[in-house]
């Protein structure tokens, strides 16, 4: 790539992915291999990202990993991007009902520099966002991002302690100069679009209704020591010593005891963020949470099909057999009886023509006990 450090990214990270003939890291991919008619600005300070395709996410049932893909572009940038202030700009435009369109556009001080429209994301079925969102910004350090790969030779690579000689082998050259370093925003504007039913505001809109969702399942998005999913909003409280700490005159003063004490319309610990409401909420009338459907695995519906089918053979065939044995027994008992009587009668014959007396034979006895001949 012809994108070189120092650079930062612009990213949509999006499931499922292309789970076969993925890119190769630090390659560019072949056609049809990736998303493609990805927009660019330009191309010589912004290009695709090579460095990260996305990761395949494991999971202990086999059916529920999946495989998650990253589209990125890098942009160079220079010194005054350290030095200055710049203006970021994400355009988020979600998908109509029912079709594949919608777009993400990044820029920076006004200048485009890349986008995904929902077209582009046809390979794999899938579409640009369009449930409620919330911003995060924040200060993210990772020892996967630009540390030595691999662990150098003797070296733990455990530790990642500024100061510590026992961690430098593991640290990037210069790292711990950058510290202490300081992220600072100026302010943050959300605009929505005039008369656009596809932009709604809110946690919980009347196309994503989570309200009760969350209201069902408040220990997932709760911690061990929370009472409630959504912390109260903070107002005030930060230490100080001067009013300039607590967002100056307009915003909050610093009080006689050393806290911040916010103005009306601000919030947060030093009064340095607008008091938040939702101009047109969405409140949730039915109040009945939808249970899904338990869905089996195949294998395992064709496996207790197999069983049952196996159960019914079984029972009908001993049953079967249990028939024929009835009629077996009852069988033999009938010829027995007749030859019984027939041995009696031929020996009272015998008896009145005065023929010689012949030794009788023992006679047995025979009587049906639950349905079995016993001697």
């Amino acid at each position: 790539t012809s994108i070189q450090r120092p650079y930062f990214s612009s990213s949509f990270q999006v499931a499922p992915g292309i789970p076969k003939d993925r890119p190769i890291l630090m390659h560019q991919p072949k056609p049809g291999h990736w998303y493609e008619g990805l927009q660019y600005g330009n191309s010589s300070t912004t290009g695709l990202n090579p460095f990260f395709y996305g990761v395949t996410l494991v999971k202990k049932e086999k059916s529920k990993t999946y495989q998650s893909d990253a589209i990125s572009a890098n942009t160079r940038i220079d010194e005054s991007f350290y030095n200055s202030q710049k203006k970021y700009r994400l355009e988020w435009d979600p998908p109509t009902e029912g079709k594949a369109d919608g777009y993400l556009k990044w820029y920076v001080n006004g200048e485009f520099l890349f986008g995904i429209k929902g077209e582009n994301l046809n390979i794999t079925g899938s579409s640009i966002p369009n449930e409620p969102m919330y911003l995060l910004m924040n200060t993210a350090v990772s020892s996967t991002w630009g540390f030595p790969i691999p662990c150098p030779e003797g070296c733990d690579c455990s530790c990642y302690e500024c100061g510590n000689p026992d961690c430098d082998c593991s640290l990037p050259v210069g790292y711990c100069d950058m510290f202490p370093a300081n992220f600072e925003i100026d302010y943050v504007r959300v605009w929505q679009a005039v008369d656009e039913p596809k932009h709604q505001l809110g946690c919980s809109t009347k196309d994503r209704p989570t309200e009760l969702f969350i209201k069902g399942y408040k220990k997932r998005y709760m911690t061990d020591d929370d009472k409630d999913p959504l912390k109260p909003l903070q107002t005030g409280g930060a230490a100080c010593v001067k009013h300039t700490e607590c967002g100056g005159p307009n915003r909050g003063a610093c009080s006689a005891s050393g806290v911040c004490v916010c103005n009306d319309g601000f919030s947060g610990s030093a009064c340095l963020s607008h008091f938040g409401f939702d101009d047109d909420p969405y409140f949730q009338t039915d109040n009945h949470l939808e249970v899904s459907m338990i869905i089996l695995p195949h294998g395992f519906l064709r496996a207790f099909s197999v069983l049952i089918l196996g159960f019914i053979v079984t029972f009908l065939y001993t049953a079967i057999n249990r028939h024929g044995d009835s009629k077996n027994h009852k069988d033999e008992i009938e010829l027995l009886q007749s030859q019984s009587i027939m041995n009696r009668q031929a020996a009272y014959q015998s008896t009145h023509v005065n023929r010689p007396i012949q030794e009788q034979e023992k006679a047995v006895s025979y009587c049906l006990i639950d349905g079995r001949m016993i001697d």
